[in-house]
């Protein structure tokens, strides 16, 4: 599938954003890359179950979920160490107040179902995780069509597969939400990565995965369902946690957010036009 061994690649796309992919295309030409387009004209997942009524999430509970991404939130402020600790005395604290559970879920998003287009955002990831185990391949390469590879990219992405296991790992590969490596995280290897507790999402945008993981937590979307209320960033930070995986963000990472750095329109607008 591309001239890096051991690494399936996959690009999730709305057609509509013909832009995107012409400009990924002509850097995949000149680097000689191969990708596998998942598009929403043709998902695999279509008829999962829905369970936005469910007190848990992929039979965790909500205040877990909702600590990690406090302590997402808290380290553009704090370090993760601290923040992690902040979070876990706010947990304790939940079940002290009577309105606890804000204290820990507040950074989940509002409890209703999501638009189409979010739904198939959803599940093109879904299905590009679902090709990609089909494969021989220990590494699956998932890229949103906004991601902004650095010239170096791919022979760094090279460079991580031959020196990083590929067992229960997760490595984002892209900026996103203004998350950054912070003080408690002091290690960090010759390709730019480091270690993320808890085992945290810098959205979705570019994303290593192990295929012994995207194994793990597709057994678990088929066991439980897809939350239709949660993006899909959430909902990987959710599996992680559920998979007690390794996490790893780069710093600086290879990808840019396109539709987060100015470069495209923002995707909100087509989802607008599609509620």
């Amino acid at each position: 599938m591309s001239q890096i061994p051991n690494v399936s690649i996959y690009v999730v796309h709305y057609t509509k954003l013909r832009n995107r992919k012409l400009y990924l295309e002509r850097f995949f030409s000149e680097k000689e890359i191969t990708a596998q387009w998942v598009t929403e004209k043709k998902l695999e997942y279509l008829n999962r179950p829905l369970n936005s009524q469910s007190n848990t999430i992929f039979g965790m509970s909500e205040k877990k979920i909702g600590m990690d991404l406090g302590v997402n939130s808290r380290s553009l402020v704090y370090s993760r160490r601290k923040a992690r600790l902040q979070g876990h005395f706010l947990y304790l604290r939940s079940y002290l107040a009577k309105k606890g559970n804000l204290y820990t879920t507040g950074s989940l998003p509002p409890k209703s179902p999501l638009s189409r287009a979010w739904q198939e955002v959803q599940l093109m990831h879904i299905s590009a995780l679902r090709q990609g185990i089909k494969t021989s391949r220990e590494w699956i390469l998932i890229l949103e069509d906004d991601a902004l590879p650095t010239e170096s990219a791919f022979n760094i992405i090279k460079k991580i597969i031959e020196n990083l296991k590929s067992k229960n790992t997760w490595v984002n590969l892209n900026s996103g939400a203004g998350l950054k490596r912070t003080k408690s995280e002091r290690k960090i290897d010759s390709n730019g990565l480091f270690r993320v507790r808890p085992a945290s999402t810098r959205c979705a945008v570019a994303y290593l995965i192990s295929r012994d993981l995207a194994i793990q937590m597709i057994h678990f979307i088929d066991e439980y369902g897809l939350p239709d209320w949660l993006p899909i960033d959430v909902i990987y930070q959710a599996l992680l946690r559920k998979c007690r995986a390794k996490a790893y963000w780069q710093d600086p990472p290879v990808f840019q957010q396109g539709s987060e750095n100015g470069t495209y329109e923002s995707f909100f607008e087509l989802i607008r036009s599609k509620k």
